[in-house]
């Protein structure tokens, strides 16, 4: 067991904290302290209270730990003052929170400069005098030096680091008689957290720094400082502060592949603010029973019939299908009414389908095009999850039936949604009330057609929201080939050979064929769902990418293994219900303002 009086501890961060309470609670035992912390006028008052507390002698200093040169002149003038150094308790340390992706270089290395080789120049600026006295470096992780915690990359890099070091050192010391305490304290009541600096925002800060301090920042520091002299005294090599250390670090080391799900049901609260996810989202699960049948179900019914690119394509065959295997809900709650619009310019007469709630005034609109390879699929095919949405977002749904090739090519498909979107200007609906939608060749004629409202000076829609949508005709996505095997609808021969039917002899890299090859600057909002095995992923992953470098605010959201355009499912699974769920939600939130 160690005695601590007449001991010289050095201690950094000694101004408040778990510093302040381990001054304290040695001043009481009779040590002598060396306490250290850049914050001078707060160092100089625990330095009185140490006195108070009858510490045999007690010297102060200020210093930046992540300065090497100011600690070996420190460690010098310890010496010089009180002798040479018994204990070191490196525990100077800052936090920052948010998203690695929204933290630059220089605010990481701040952290790592502090936390890490604070405590790698500390240890080597005062070894010659702990080996010589055959002394004890205390070295202060945390918790999340055990653990990985999101929206905490900077600190749990330090931390980590920090017990890596510690683990090291202690084998290399060894010889010499110096021992190596790795401590990491839990929820600890102490400035570091209300001090740390924030990647999300203030209203975010403020909300989840009151709720730790409520919740989970809550042991007294001084019962900290007891926890870890105690261990200090029994010559622990690691020490766990608080009960949820000890619970955390005892999953950590029984199931290391698992503990961040049992992490996130032991932190889980629903009043706790979340950090921003970010614009690239993923859904990793293993699809439901359910949607594997359907997958199945299409790769059997679908896939299996039209894979062979060599037999003649017979549109009217596919329709039939299509139209045949569509199975509508009923939807009392939904009222319908057919429209159609006089003929444009081109001679086209476009059909549409009003869809509106029973129960609610309509907050706003949603434009939806359906999918089908510009040649098949109907507002009928669709009804499902467009009339979900129209009651599950109090919106009013147009969903249009525009002409289909091959009879009708480009630019029949564009010209009938621009026309959709003048007769909902026509009618007086805003267009910051607007969301464009569309899935597949939907989605693609969606993001065709905010290109042309653009070109031809048109107000802008609140925002569009595509599924899976058909960007590049021209076929050349890495998943085209990638997931052809994988895709239950279709091959890449699939997708290239039906293009030929809507581009004619047109350029498959024109704009408002392929949006992707177009100049995507001044779009509105954009969220995009797309399966990670469907053929068309690349469609949608370079999509994003182009709008985010074009200044769009854009989402992508990936869904692990499920069908092209799984929504239109609903409601025959969970995932096409969660995600009908959150385009309502969007949809709701674009056009609140």
């Amino acid at each position: 067991m160690i005695s601590f009086k007449s001991r010289i501890a050095v201690i950094t961060g000694a101004a408040s904290g778990i510093g302040r309470a381990l001054s304290l609670a040695l001043a009481k035992e009779g040590a002598r302290l060396a306490l250290a912390d850049i914050n001078q006028d707060d160092l100089a008052a625990v330095a009185e209270e140490a006195r108070n507390a009858g510490a045999e002698a007690v010297e102060h200093w200020s210093l930046d730990v992540s300065d090497e040169q100011a600690w070996q002149g420190f460690a010098q003038e310890v010496e010089q003052q009180l002798g040479m150094a018994d204990l070191q308790f490196n525990n100077a340390g800052i936090a920052r929170m948010g998203r690695f992706e929204h933290t630059d270089s220089e605010a990481f290395q701040k952290v790592v400069d502090v936390n890490f080789w604070g405590v790698v120049y500390g240890t080597r600026a005062f070894l010659p005098q702990i080996k010589l006295r055959q002394g004890v470096f205390v070295n202060i992780s945390s918790l999340f030096g055990l653990i990985g915690m999101p929206g905490n990359t900077h600190y749990c890099a330090s931390k980590f680091a920090v017990r890596g070091f510690n683990e090291s050192i202690r084998q290399e010391f060894s010889d010499f008689g110096v021992h190596v305490t790795s401590v990491h304290p839990g929820g600890v009541h102490t400035n570091i957290a209300n001090s740390a600096e924030f990647d999300e925002g203030a209203e975010d800060r403020e909300a989840l720094l009151k709720r730790s301090n409520e919740k989970h920042l809550v042991m007294p520091p001084a019962k900290a400082a007891e926890i870890i002299l105690s261990g200090v005294r029994k010559r622990k090599h690691r020490v766990l502060v608080g009960n949820d250390a000890k619970l955390l670090s005892f999953f950590q080391r029984l199931m290391p592949a698992s503990y961040p799900k049992i992490i996130a049901r032991f932190l889980k609260d629903d009043e706790s603010p979340k950090l921003d996810p970010g614009p690239i989202q993923a859904r990793l699960q293993s699809p439901s029973w359910r949607s594997r049948f359907f997958s199945w179900t299409i790769r059997k019914n679908f896939k299996a019939k039209f894979a062979d690119t060599s037999k003649p394509w017979e549109p009217e065959r596919i329709r039939a299908a299509v139209e045949k295997t569509s199975r509508s809900k009923a939807m009392p709650n939904v009222l319908c009414e057919d429209v159609e619009l006089p003929a444009n310019e081109a001679g086209g007469r476009v059909k549409g389908q009003w869809q509106k709630p029973k129960s609610a005034s309509c907050s706003h609109t949603v434009l939806y095009l359906h999918g089908g390879g510009y040649v098949f699929c109907s507002i009928k095919t669709h009804a499902n999850m467009t009339r979900a949405w129209a009651e599950q977002a109090g919106a009013q749904v147009f969903s249009v039936d525009y002409r289909l090739a091959p009879e009708h090519p480009y630019p029949a498909a564009l010209d009938d949604a621009l026309a959709a979107y003048q007769y909902l200007l026509d009618e007086g609906i805003k267009p910051e009330s607007i969301v464009i939608s569309g899935d597949s060749a939907g989605g693609g004629l969606s993001a065709a057609l905010l290109l042309k409202i653009k070109e031809l000076g048109l107000a802008m829609p609140a925002a569009a929201l595509l599924l899976s949508p058909w960007t590049d005709l021209a076929g050349t996505g890495a998943s085209m080939q990638a997931n052809s095997d994988a895709c239950a609808f279709f091959t890449g021969d699939m997708i290239r050979n039906g293009a030929d039917h809507y581009v004619g002899d047109e350029d498959k890299q024109n704009p408002m064929i392929s949006p992707l090859y177009g100049d995507l600057n001044g779009l509105p909002p954009i969220r995009i769902y797309v399966g990670s095995t469907e053929v068309l992923e690349d469609d949608s992953l370079r999509f994003f990418a182009k709008a985010q470098d074009a200044g769009v605010d854009a989402e992508l959201r990936v869904w692990n293994d499920q069908p092209h355009v799984w929504p239109v499912f609903y409601p025959f699974f969970p995932e096409a219900k969660i995600t009908v769920a959150e385009m309502a939600e969007f949809s709701q939130q674009q056009t609140s303002s």
